[in-house]
């Protein structure tokens, strides 16, 4: 009787087959000619990757490797477009998910009304005017858009009662609608060695920690501006005490580190990092390097194992980390849950005006873009194709199909946004497509660091813990087992922001890690404090006194840096001049200088003290990073961001998200 269905198909076919390279060939036959859509169906997804995996298993074909050359044979063989990724050059936008087609041709002609998407004729963009004029008319658009609040004539539920009592008060006051993880960072990655201002060499091995890493875009930035002739050993320390993130980070380095196709690993990195959805058959690529590394799990929960020839990765686990590991792959949710819960968290009414302040200073094609990945959670040029991208993101979503992020969580938080818009254009997309530019500064980046990863000699040490308890460990020799003994030393220590005293606090920081700083003249400990402003008096314009709201308000309108009121062709009335401002004040920190407040914190906070016990000092000129963001890096706390251009001072503070009131911090031996 003959088998029934693909995959019945492709288990006697491969019972007739004898070498791997001919059973490789039959599956990946299979992938390319019916597709992942045909072979799994959405409603027993989970049950038929199983028993494909089984499958492959069965027949030797389920390693890393194997999977891989599948795959690339598979994606060279598939028909019609279907997976068009990744993508070399900005796509035509002449596309038709319903069909499952999509022009191959690079998009060079722009539209002329909204500068979203670009086409490759005359005749592509004239075919797909009826699909795209949804988009080019959207309301959002409109010049004459306003915020909910200005519309309605109140304040926003951003704000006291005023001005001048500011305050973010949705932290404590709104309900909880997700989980609320911090899985992306909150301030633009930076490269920790920065050798150019320290070592200045190409040869000397380092030992850098990331303590409370967050994600690893700081790792990504580091070894990325690592010299290409660089020769020397890096032990990489990364650690998190949120299980999730260390799962992620995890997953993260498996496919950076293990693929050999390079672009191909960035591909499925990128949007296993910040994508909601991913193609089916990125989800079934992802099942080999989990079980692989899962048999590397001892009983004590450490682990080692290399990542390729040249790299390693060892450390400790706890079960809180394989238990979101195990749950991730038995999770039963689909497509259509998770846009209901995208869509429910994400659009809640009470958070209107939250991702209003946002849109209020954007230009108003950059407004739809923020709106479209809202909607759908791709990082992706704007007019490609995204109908394959059919598969929650498990390391996104719980595994109840919970988002496990804030409402606001955004990708572009965690990225130097110029930079971000120059490599969009290196790769032709448009600069209103913003997160398409994104999708290409992250393949750059991605691409260089898993290509670096081949090629350096780099030891990557995995831990989830409580920062303190890692240190004591550290210094105990428990850790020498996971690669980390007790005489290591490190050149860097990356504390991010559990300087904050909502953490650890920089007396407890200090003292836990000045031990393990290496005695050298470039050797630091680099952090920041996020939160301090809304403790200390004069730490933000909110509490800096009567009138310097207003001030910098005026200043910024004489410059024409309020979009929609000081740019707008009528004159405003003044009420919805006052309005619209509201959306403007963490901008306006970008002009306020509150060095002194900070100081005062700083000794509140008992810094100095903590100075004199662990023999370590405040560096008063920075070699890693300026004190504030977009700083002169070798400039005074005093020295306030540069914005050389209005284009710098748009992409900055109205596209990004800072706060403007982030302070980084640098120690090192006295």
């Amino acid at each position: 009787m003959a088998a029934s269905n693909p995959l019945d198909q492709l288990a006697e076919k491969l019972s007739h087959l004898s070498t791997t390279e001919e059973k490789e060939a039959a599956v990946s036959t299979v992938l390319g000619d019916a597709g992942p859509f045909d072979l799994f169906s959405p409603t027993s997804f989970l049950d038929d990757i199983g028993r494909m995996m089984d499958l492959l298993k069965q027949h030797g074909l389920a390693e890393p490797n194997s999977l891989e050359r599948i795959y690339r044979a598979s994606e060279a063989k598939e028909k019609g477009g279907r997976i068009l990724m990744p993508h070399n050059r900005a796509p035509c936008a002449n596309v038709n998910p319903a069909k499952a087609w999509g022009c191959p041709n690079e998009g060079k002609l722009a539209c002329g009304r909204c500068k979203l998407v670009g086409y490759c004729s005359k005749a592509c963009q004239t075919s797909h005017w009826r699909t795209h004029k949804s988009d080019c008319n959207d309301p959002i658009r409109s010049p004459d858009w306003s915020p909910a609040w200005v519309l309605e004539g109140r304040s926003p539920s951003f704000m006291g009662g005023n001005a001048n009592e500011y305050y973010e008060n949705w932290v404590h006051n709104l309900d909880k609608l997700a989980i609320g993880l911090h899985l992306w960072g909150n301030v633009p990655a930076i490269d920790v060695l920065n050798l150019s201002r320290n070592e200045r060499t190409s040869v000397q091995d380092f030992s850098l920690a990331f303590i409370a890493s967050g994600d690893i875009r700081n790792v990504v930035r580091t070894i990325n501006e690592l010299p290409p002739d660089y020769s020397g050993k890096i032990n990489i320390l990364l650690n998190d005490r949120e299980p999730i993130i260390v799962l992620r980070n995890l997953v993260l380095l498996l496919l950076c580190g293990g693929i050999f196709d390079k672009a191909h690993a960035a591909e499925l990195a990128l949007h296993f990092w910040y994508s909601a959805f991913v193609p089916i058959n990125y989800a079934i690529q992802l099942q080999p390097f989990v079980a692989s590394f899962a048999q590397h799990v001892k009983e004590d929960m450490s682990f080692s194992l290399p990542l390729n020839s040249r790299s390693t990765m060892s450390g400790a686990l706890t079960p809180s980390v394989l238990g979101h590991l195990f749950t991730m792959l038995q999770s039963k949710y689909g497509i259509s849950e998770a846009n209901q819960e995208i869509n429910r968290v994400r659009f809640a009414p009470s958070r209107q005006d939250r991702h209003h302040r946002q849109y209020c200073r954007l230009e108003p094609s950059h407004r739809l873009a923020f709106l479209e990945y809202r909607r759908f959670g791709l990082v992706l040029p704007f007019g490609a194709r995204n109908d394959h991208f059919s598969h929650p993101n498990q390391l996104l979503f719980s595994s109840e199909c919970e988002w496990l992020q804030d409402d606001l969580a955004n990708p572009l938080e965690s990225w130097d946004i110029p930079s971000v818009v120059a490599a969009g254009k290196a790769y032709g997309a448009l600069r209103a497509d913003i997160y398409g530019c994104l999708y290409f500064y992250l393949s750059d980046q991605l691409r260089s660091f898993a290509e670096r990863v081949g090629r350096f000699q780099i030891n990557f040490q995995l831990f989830c813990q409580d920062a303190s308890v890692l240190s004591d460990g550290i210094r105990s020799g428990a850790h020498a087992q996971h690669g980390v003994p007790a005489t290591r030393l490190y050149d860097r220590i990356d504390v991010s922001n559990i300087l904050d005293a909502e953490y650890l606090g920089i007396p407890r920081v200090l003292a836990d890690w000045s031990p393990l700083l290496r005695k050298s003249e470039t050797a630091t400990v680099v952090g920041y404090c996020m939160n301090w402003s809304m403790q200390q008096a004069g730490g933000s314009i909110n509490t800096a006194g009567k009138g310097v709201i207003g001030n910098l308000a005026a200043k910024l309108m004489k410059q024409g840096r309020i979009y929609g009121v000081s740019n707008t062709s009528s004159v405003p009335s003044v009420s919805r001049t006052m309005r619209m401002t509201l959306g403007y004040l963490n901008s306006m920190n970008a002009m306020y200088e509150s060095s002194g407040a900070f100081e005062e914190y700083l000794e509140k906070k008992g810094m100095a003290e903590a100075l004199h016990r662990t023999k370590l000092k405040r560096k008063q000129k920075h070699t890693i990073v300026p004190h504030r963001l977009c700083g002169p890096l070798d400039g005074p706390p005093s020295a306030l961001p540069l914005f050389p251009d209005e284009e710098s001072w748009y992409l900055n503070t109205c596209v990004g998200f800072s706060l403007w009131t982030e302070r980084f911090l640098e120690f090192s031996h006295a």
